[in-house]
């Protein structure tokens, strides 16, 4: 009935919006969620627009990368 990315999406902002208002361990979670939120975003749109499966699995694996390597960027940035 319900996709768990749409849940954990809606759950995303919920935290984005309330966090902007906290201390700066808030601004961490913020931080992982905003990356959590866009990957998720990109990962809808390449299902629902790209059809050809290679095409699909390598531009998939990219986000997963990319996702992680601006994780590492954003905390060393932070801390």
């Amino acid at each position: 009935m319900f996709n768990i990315e749409w849940i954990i999406l809606r759950l995303s902002v919920l935290f984005l919006l309330l966090g902007l208002t906290f201390e700066v361990e808030i601004i961490v979670l913020v931080l992982g969620f905003i990356v959590l939120h866009i990957r998720l975003g990109i990962i809808t749109i390449l299902n629902d627009y790209v059809h050809i499966k290679k095409i699909k699995s390598i531009c998939l694996f990219s986000v997963k990368v990319l996702s992680i390597e601006v994780s590492k960027y954003v905390m060393e940035f932070i801390l």
